[in-house]
């Protein structure tokens, strides 16, 4: 048996499984769980199994994954609704097998880790790409669905959880081409245009949660260049032109401008206090008020996260009066998991978060505080965490940023 081991594929079924994580966050959920399932099976079948789990063990960011697995599955005790809390739980899973899946991944160089980065930039580009044409054919009709707050179609039809793609996809190709990934001539070109299209792209796709993710990601760079460098005249002039774009794409984008058209309107339907739960942002703020009135009468363990729903669904018939409405889980990833699990759940949580980013330092790495930067907002504005494809997305960059972070310490002469 060792000796079959000894001749396992392993580095191949490893990189077949992040392949298919990438390429799964715009294809196929199948995808996306059947790659899960090889990385983590890869940990097992493996020489070095035993290894392999005792390295995921011992790690003390993946203890808090672990610590925020146990929070959902320790709330089934009184959980009522069983069905919700074993589909809560299984989301969760990935916390346990990713991380335990990375633990088989052989040391990540620089090249390497950047080959990941480019897949996942070019493999968002050409998502972008059939998205933007299949606008471009229904130009008139997905311009005039804009103007009611549908958005424009997406891959598997998840037109928020794809604009945070293509945010970080901005920043990952960004992110190369300053390091001079992109030797090539031509290829500079190629990556150039891309980013330059997914920039445009992003605009013209006009989902607000990736345009304010990228925004504010960007200024957070823009202010810590300035800082670095001392380049104030330079930080001036592009302010300035900068500014100009955004405002040139606001006003004349036909998308980006029928969707801010609406989201005015809403927004005085809001100042009036006219919550009208039919309305996107209206369903936002009612959803996090509900969550948090949950929260406010379980504060310690929550509801628990079977009950949840149930809960909200209660709160949404008992305040609609006659209206037939359909009700939403609470559109904050915080407020989410302090309803379900209560502060100790939320603790937890936040830790998870911070810990990887934090130890070791790690915050110095500019690329894992843009992607940190990207997920926060995500969480402030959905529970981005309780579908698969958020935290596919979440867990495979933070995983791989972390590695390289990690495996760049441990190579000679490597920066």
């Amino acid at each position: 048996m060792r000796a079959i081991l000894r001749c396992f594929p392993n580095q191949f079924f490893a990189s077949l499984a992040l392949s298919g994580l990438i390429v799964g966050l715009v294809t196929s959920k199948v995808v996306l769980s059947v790659a899960t399932i090889t990385l983590m099976c890869n940990a097992f079948i493996n020489i070095h199994a035993g290894k392999n789990f005792r390295v995921w063990l011992s790690d003390r960011s993946n203890q808090w994954f672990i610590a925020l697995f146990l929070a959902y599955l320790l709330s089934g005790f009184y959980s009522s609704d069983t069905a919700f809390w074993v589909d809560r739980c299984r989301t969760k899973l990935p916390f346990l097998a990713l991380p335990l899946g990375f633990t088989a991944i052989k040391t990540f160089t620089k090249k390497r880790f950047s080959t990941w980065l480019a897949l996942y930039f070019f493999v968002i580009a050409a998502a972008s790409v059939v998205v933007f044409i299949n606008y471009l054919f229904h130009f008139e009709e997905l311009n005039k669905y804009l103007t009611y707050g549908q958005p424009i179609p997406a891959p598997l039809n998840d037109h928020i959880r794809f604009s945070i793609e293509v945010a970080f996809a901005i920043i990952t190709g960004a992110y190369l081409y300053v390091n001079h990934y992109f030797t090539q001539r031509y290829l500079k070109i190629i990556a150039g245009a891309t980013i330059v299209f997914l920039i445009i792209f992003i605009h013209v796709f006009a989902v607000r949660t990736g345009i304010v993710a990228l925004y504010i990601t960007t200024i957070i760079l823009f202010v810590r260049w300035v800082i670095v460098r001392k380049v104030y005249f330079k930080a001036l002039t592009a302010g300035v032109v900068g500014a100009v774009i955004i405002f040139c794409a606001f006003q004349y984008i036909p998308s980006l401008k029928n969707r801010m058209s609406y989201f005015r309107y809403e927004i005085g339907l809001i100042q009036k206090g006219e919550l009208n739960p039919g309305h996107s942002d209206a369903q936002r703020i009612l959803s996090i008020r509900y969550g948090m009135d949950i929260a406010s009468r379980h504060p310690v363990i929550g509801i628990g996260a079977g009950d949840i729903k149930s809960e909200m669904d209660y709160l949404y018939k008992k305040n609609a009066g006659d209206v037939t409405i359909r009700s939403k889980l609470p559109h904050n990833q915080f407020v989410y998991v302090f309803a379900a699990t209560g502060l100790i759940g939320l603790c937890i949580f936040l830790i998870s978060i911070l810990h990887p980013w934090l130890l070791r330092k790690r915050y110095h790495d500019i690329l894992f505080t843009s992607f940190l930067c990207i997920m926060i907002f995500s969480f402030l504005t959905e529970h981005t965490l309780e579908m698969q494809i958020g935290t596919a997305f979440y867990l495979l960059f933070l995983l791989l940023i972390r590695k390289q972070i990690d495996d760049s310490k441990m190579i000679p002469g490597h920066a």
